[in-house]
């Protein structure tokens, strides 16, 4: 039987969940300063990555229903802070419900505008290259325009729980 002859079988949320939360993922903090009122947005996303070099573009997706992205989107410069291992309450205060998100966390102010979490292993100013609805997810592509790095050790999410990465050294032989 060819696999073009085979029927997709549906996927339920439940069984798609259960098996993607066998893949780590970093934890990201997205942030803008809305230029008008001044007041900042942030929220947390698991899906962030490295998609090109020449040019520098990072990428992420968002919920379709997300109340938080537009927000940010709205900005002309957002920021991206990646999470260290003992920033939990960070990921907790922004991924919460509600406004003034980063009340009880500590940042700073980028050249951009942005805010740049305090403590976080690296940050990236971007501006939206693009962004398009996949599923119930919004994917955006986004123009790296500023970047730094600190040194430490991220914090992971994984099964649910948070953690954070262990060299697994393996002796040589």
């Amino acid at each position: 039987m060819s696999v073009n002859a085979l029927a997709a079988r549906p996927i339920s949320s439940d069984t798609y969940r259960a098996v993607m939360r066998h893949l780590p993922t970093g934890v990201a903090a997205v942030c803008s300063t809305d230029r008008t009122t001044g007041v900042q947005n942030g929220m947390i996303v698991g899906t962030f990555a490295s998609l090109s070099m020449e040019p520098a573009l990072v990428t992420f997706s968002v919920m379709d229903s997300s109340t938080s992205w537009p927000k940010i989107a709205d900005a002309s410069t957002f920021s991206i802070s990646l999470l260290a291992e003992d920033q939990q309450q960070v990921c907790r205060a922004l991924s919460s419900k509600g406004e003034d998100k980063l009340r009880s966390v500590a940042w700073s102010e980028s050249e951009w505008g942005n805010p740049h979490i305090q403590g976080a292993l690296a940050w990236f100013d971007c501006r939206v290259e693009q962004q398009f609805v996949a599923g119930d997810h919004i994917v955006v592509i986004a123009s790296v325009i500023d970047m730094a790095h600190s040194e430490g050790s991220p914090l992971i999410f994984h099964g649910g729980r948070f953690g954070s990465f262990r060299e697994n050294l393996i002796p040589s032989s």
